[in-house]
């Protein structure tokens, strides 16, 4: 909207242009400096922070914020210090202690093993894992608001609970979260049908955990089921019919896995009895 000599009607404070992600994020990470009692930023990449916060391993997601930031970039403080409120209120020390108060909020999350040396090297708590396939780990993560926190061996000592409690929980908590918050999508017909998971809520490529799911698609289809998970936020399965589909579709899986974020895999995986393999395609 413009008036009569022509400037817009908005506040000039309006006008800021926003930061990039990656220079937003580097601003955040120098807000998060004058908390350093409290958190320590351990990595970091374009809208994502690897944190450890009162001794907890945290990843957070900073695209939530940066969307609010870019519809009003002359507030980035305010938001900046809205974001270290709930980051530090989110994790009191005294509730990673009750199993019970955070039993619903855990998750499963596929992360690339490299994880575990960072780990290491940052000498942090080690955390709980499952190997999977394709030189990826299964994680176990407390979902907060906006972050997850990952589960370490100390958390199963102070709960007293087993791996394999802890990953049936997880599995039971992502398949219900599935049923009832989720939908996924379909396009095609007959072998050019596509069956993709793209909610962006961080557990799309763990999804490929719920082979309940994978064999209803799988009975909807000719061939054999083959899944993709090449980052964290996308999972696409198809038939294997069409030499031509599954070439491109691999290529495409291929790219994804390393243009963007969160990147995972490019493996492509096969639902056979019920179980999940590493697909070979030639």
């Amino acid at each position: 909207m413009t008036n009569r000599n022509g400037a817009s009607g908005k506040h000039a404070s309006d006008a800021v242009m926003p930061l990039p992600p990656a220079e937003f994020t580097d601003y955040i990470v120098k807000r998060l400096s004058l908390h350093e009692e409290d958190i320590e930023v351990i990595d970091q990449d374009n809208l994502s922070l690897q944190l450890r916060v009162r001794d907890r391993a945290l990843f957070s997601d900073l695209s939530h914020i940066y969307s609010a930031y870019v519809e009003h970039p002359v507030q980035i403080d305010a938001i900046a210090r809205t974001y270290i409120r709930v980051l530090l209120g989110d994790l009191p020390e005294e509730t990673t202690d009750d199993y019970m108060l955070l039993e619903n909020r855990i998750f499963p999350m596929i992360k690339p093993m490299d994880l575990l040396s960072e780990v290491n090297a940052r000498n942090l708590p080690m955390i709980v894992y499952r190997e999977f396939l394709a030189e990826l780990i299964i994680t176990y993560v407390i979902d907060e608001r906006g972050s997850v926190s990952y589960i370490s061996e100390n958390h199963l000592d102070r709960w007293d609970i087993t791996t394999t409690e802890l990953h049936d929980k997880a599995i039971e908590n992502l398949r219900l979260r599935t049923y009832e918050q989720v939908d996924y999508a379909t396009t095609g017909r007959n072998e050019q049908k596509l069956f993709i998971f793209n909610s962006g809520d961080g557990y799309d490529a763990s999804r490929i955990l719920l082979t309940d799911v994978l064999d209803d698609w799988a009975r909807e289809m000719t061939g054999s089921l083959v899944i993709g998970i090449p980052n964290r936020d996308f999972l696409i399965a198809f038939s294997d019919t069409d030499g031509e589909i599954v070439r491109n579709l691999t290529n495409q899986i291929e790219a994804d896995a390393v243009q963007r974020a969160y990147g995972l895999t490019s493996q492509l995986f096969i639902l056979r009895d019920g179980q999940l393999q590493e697909y070979e395609w030639e």
